[in-house]
């Protein structure tokens, strides 16, 4: 199953993690796809925060860093 995680750790949350969070509840719904969105803790590259890894569903992840809500639709 096609995965999204986005850090919710302390550093992500002060980064805007739990705004671009709701961006990709809302836009998932708004396009009705079947991907698991997930918070997860620290990942590990704080100055990159927001931070959002989607995972393809065969085991292949892509991290994107400095995610903001305007970017959620890309």
């Amino acid at each position: 199953m096609k995965t999204i995680k986005v850090g919710m750790a302390t550093c992500g949350v002060s980064a805007g993690g739990a705004k671009v969070f709701k961006a990709l509840q809302d836009e998932l719904a708004a396009r009705k796809l079947d991907v698991a969105l997930k918070e997860t803790g620290c990942i590990g590259m704080c100055y990159h925060e927001p931070l959002v890894e989607v995972t393809d569903g065969n085991g292949t992840s892509y991290f994107y860093g400095n995610v903001t809500v305007d970017r959620v639709p890309k």
